[in-house]
């Protein structure tokens, strides 16, 4: 996925400077071939490639600087991969996303998203959702799902949609549940989250039935780069531009059915009163 970035970068770069993939490949000195799949991120780059490739593009300091760290990282093993074993790929992919994502914005109507969930909570949602799994691969998806939330405490952006269904309904019972609200209210109190919620007399909205969360990176020329959709039984991950930006508009219109961030925490602790 950072190979992939990478050579977006890179491939934008080219067009704004007005060359082929063939004249900078020819420039920096490799194939044609090896170039076409630096740019689709098929291949690692070097560093002095990179070197190279930014020479020949006229890339400023601070970008090149940017290029470099991203090379970097693609590099590096990803923490995630020691569960790669019960991991589906585009689940992985999603761990990358994450790991180098500044705003994630997500909507669920009737779950609270993995990133606010309580261990409690998620070991519910987990073995009504996987009856048939492991008790020892099931600990180790509540493990990936609470170290999964420790880039909230790095300064990564929350904006999470939730539909009041998913306040109300008592996964793991009215104890759980009540945990659950308590924790949502204390991470939007110390962390950069926002909470929303849709409640049960707003309209209709173009996310209705869906569940996803949208992507953004720092220092990206076009921000709102992948989506990622939750099916019954997997994550898939959207990078085509079309498709985004039918979820950034299907976000702002659930989003523009909810309630306002106070109003929605008033909603919440009047849930657990309730409770």
């Amino acid at each position: 996925m950072r190979s992939r970035r990478l050579g977006a970068r890179l491939a934008g770069h080219r067009v704004y400077a007005g060359l082929s993939g063939t004249e900078v490949a020819a420039r920096i000195g490799i194939h044609q071939a090896t170039w076409s799949k630096i740019e689709s991120g098929k291949t690692k780059l070097s560093p002095a490639v990179l070197v190279r490739a930014v020479e020949v593009l006229g890339i400023a300091g601070d970008a090149a600087g940017q290029l470099e760290l991203l090379r970097r990282k693609a590099d590096e093993p990803g923490w995630w991969q020691n569960y790669g074993d019960i991991l589906s790929e585009a689940v992985q992919m999603l761990m990358e996303l994450e790991a180098d994502a500044s705003w994630i914005r997500v909507y669920d109507g009737t779950l609270v998203h993995g990133l606010l969930q309580t261990r409690e909570y998620a070991e519910r949602v987990i073995t009504a959702g996987s009856p048939h799994m492991r008790v020892a691969d099931i600990d180790r998806y509540l493990d990936l799902r609470m170290r999964r939330q420790k880039r909230l405490n790095d300064g990564m952006r929350l904006t999470a949609v939730l539909g009041e269904g998913a306040i109300r309904q008592q996964i793991g019972g009215g104890e759980v549940l009540r945990e659950q609200l308590r924790h949502i209210c204390q991470v939007v109190s110390e962390q950069d989250v926002t909470v929303q919620v849709v409640p049960f007399t707003a309209d209709a909205h173009a996310a209705l039935g869906d569940s996803f969360g949208i992507i953004q990176w720092p220092d990206e020329t076009d921000p709102q780069d992948a989506v990622y959709v939750d099916g019954m039984t997997s994550w898939t991950v959207h990078e085509n531009t079309g498709v985004v930006r039918s979820y950034l508009h299907a976000f702002g219109s659930v989003q523009g059915q909810a309630l306002p961030p106070r109003e929605s925490l008033d909603l919440i602790r009047d849930v657990i009163k309730d409770l």
